[in-house]
């Protein structure tokens, strides 16, 4: 038993069954001991899992094109970039190089605000980002941001399926939670009724039928942040990307456990407690729920697609053709780097896993001249 483990089964002994989600919390996010808190580096090569960011910079280019093209939109003299667990700051890189490169007025006009609660990551890329520093803002919650009012874009790649879910299952008719217990210095799990009425809730405006046995996530916390992001955003574009699915598919019966999954050296299990503290846990995004929740505060859905659509839309093929006319003739490295590039957009790979939800607020947009469509249609069987 490592000292995480001793710590969640002491609280337990102590105060009885836990959440899910406050079994996750601390498995994930403990000050000493946490996956994300613990010092070792957890994302690339040398990780756990990877990123988009990770696989090419060709991935920040294109979100850097979105962005130049959202100004154009917005149209103030001070624009804002926040980007939500920027982790070692690569993201930020590609697109503050983008558009230095290809648009020094927005370059100029803009600042850069990194919301990153872990001070090792903040470290790291403070770092990475030290040629951009004078236009770069960290902060480890939006709530440092709760006094301003800014204008922009608020982008977050992969944040939303780390926070802490409660686990729940259809029982005699009802929705029933799965709580993390202790039996014999063995931890493990008992079923009670929902913790919260937000539990209780949270299908009532979904037609979502149940079979009996069927367990699922529910991630309180996604809602919460875009009511913080609300309370920060004047005027902008919100431009989440995950994996997940709206509601019909993400609760369909075929997926009868549920979609949570740990990730342990690049390899996938469905064991929890097991390496408590050194291996990920996450859960698949409920998009209806953000585009639902978006409506209730006035901020409306512009475009719910794949992360390959997205990315063709935004002109990721002018990227790879501008560098075949650079190379007289392409070595192995450059054939490397196309077949990254392919892995972020062909459905069989990344293309089809991630999603992107693109939200607005106080803006009045035409769809035609703001998205720009790729003539280039990837069929997805499901989004």
């Amino acid at each position: 038993m490592n000292n995480l483990e001793e710590i969640i089964s002491s609280r337990i002994r102590d105060s009885g069954p836990i959440t899910f989600a406050e079994f996750m919390e601390l498995a994930l996010y403990h000050p000493l001991y946490g996956y994300y808190s613990s010092g070792i580096n957890r994302i690339g090569k040398e990780g756990d899992f990877y990123t988009s960011p990770h696989v090419h910079s060709a991935f920040g280019k294109v979100l850097g094109n979105f962005i130049v093209k959202s100004f154009d939109v917005i149209r103030e003299e001070k624009l804002t970039i926040i980007e939500l667990g920027a982790g070692k700051g690569l993201l930020a890189l590609d697109i503050l190089n983008h558009i230095k490169s290809n648009n020094t007025d927005y370059y100029d006009q803009s600042n850069y605000y990194i919301v990153e609660q872990s001070d090792r990551l903040q470290d790291e890329s403070k770092k990475t980002l030290i040629n951009h520093r004078h236009k770069i803002k960290w902060f480890s919650s939006l709530d440092e941001l709760e006094n301003e009012k800014v204008t922009g874009v608020i982008i977050s790649n992969e944040l939303i399926d780390a926070f802490p879910f409660h686990r729940a299952k259809f029982m005699s008719g009802n929705l029933s939670e799965i709580y993390v217990s202790v039996e014999d210095d063995e931890i493990t799990e008992v079923i009670g009724k929902p913790s919260s009425i937000e539990l209780e809730e949270y299908f009532v405006h979904y037609d979502i039928h149940f079979k009996e046995g069927q367990e699922f996530e529910i991630n309180l916390h996604a809602e919460k942040l875009l009511h913080k992001i609300d309370n920060i955003l004047g005027k902008g574009f919100i431009l989440t990307i995950d994996y997940g699915y709206l509601a019909p598919q993400l609760f369909s019966p075929q997926r009868m456990k549920g979609t949570y999954k740990c990730i342990y050296k690049h390899a996938i299990n469905e064991t929890p407690y097991i390496n408590i503290g050194e291996q990920d846990i996450t859960a698949h995004v409920d998009f209806s729920n953000l585009i639902r929740a978006g409506e209730s505060l006035k901020i409306n859905k512009v475009q719910y697609t794949t992360q390959g659509q997205f990315l063709l839309d935004w002109g990721i093929l002018d990227l790879i053709s501008g560098d075949i006319k650079k190379k007289s003739s392409p070595d192995s490295s450059f054939k490397k780097d196309i077949q990254a590039i392919k892995n972020l957009f062909l459905p069989e790979l990344m293309g089809d896993r991630f999603k992107i939800l693109l939200q607005k607020k106080n803006l009045e947009i035409n769809h035609k001249n703001f998205y720009p469509e790729s003539p280039f249609k990837i069929s997805f069987n499901v989004l």
